[in-house]
């Protein structure tokens, strides 16, 4: 049987692409369940309580939350924790916003929606929007620089400097505690800074501030976001 010069070189051509795929892209197998891969952020999705053991969780609560017996076991009652090793810079937000069944999600997006979202970072973290309302508790082994953070009643540690590039705000949710909660829920051993810091019923006046960071300022919760004065303070 006789080809013709043209489908010859098509046979050349196609075999010379085939040649130059991967040796293993014929027996690429996908992911195990446990280990969710992202390019810019690997994370791995373990048991809780082999977390907390490891990472030694529970001693970096608040020093008001580890007083309180029921607040520690709750803490060690979760199942499961997403891990990150090393730094990490997200294009994804931390926040379990929940979407409509049928959005298309990310690994990450998908993890934040399952099981009680305790977050360990053994590392510094990069990120845009970091939102601990809807989160078992946060854990950041480095320093944390996002563009907002917005502080819920949820565990929250820091163990080098907290930088909210736009705003930083906490909020109690209701207004029927203390006004400390925000001491019994977030611990930040560095410094904070933010060019606006907003809080209603929560308090972060524990922390150790920078210099050159706004200070504090005790809002209404309709005003959390406002961007203006607020009623109660016209300096915020």
């Amino acid at each position: 049987m006789k080809f013709s010069p043209i489908l010859i070189s098509a046979f050349v051509i196609a075999g010379a692409g085939m040649m130059s795929l991967p040796a293993h892209a014929a027996t690429v197998k996908p992911a195990a369940v446990t280990r969710i891969a992202l390019p810019h952020a690997p994370f791995s999705v373990l048991p809780a309580k082999e977390v907390i053991k490891r990472y030694k969780l529970v001693s970096l609560l608040s020093p008001l939350a580890q007083k309180e017996k029921d607040t520690v076991k709750d803490f060690i009652d979760v199942k499961d924790a997403i891990v990150f090793e090393g730094n990490v810079k997200l294009r994804e937000d931390i926040h379990a916003e929940y979407r409509a069944a049928n959005t298309v999600k990310t690994p990450f997006e998908q993890a934040l929606l399952d099981g009680d979202r305790l977050i360990v970072i053994h590392g510094d973290l990069d990120c845009g929007k970091l939102d601990t309302s809807t989160m078992h508790g946060v854990f950041v082994l480095g320093n944390v620089t996002c563009d907002t953070v917005s502080l819920g009643m949820s565990h929250f540690y820091v163990k080098g400097n907290l930088v909210a590039r736009t705003y930083l705000i906490g909020s109690a949710e209701d207004d029927e505690g203390y006004g400390n909660e925000g001491e019994a829920q977030v611990r930040v051993d560095g410094t904070v800074s933010a060019p606006k810091v907003r809080t209603w019923h929560f308090g972060l006046g524990h922390l150790k501030f920078a210099k050159g960071s706004a200070e504090e300022v005790l809002v209404e919760q309709e005003d959390r976001n406002a961007s203006g004065p607020c009623n109660r303070a016209k300096d915020c």
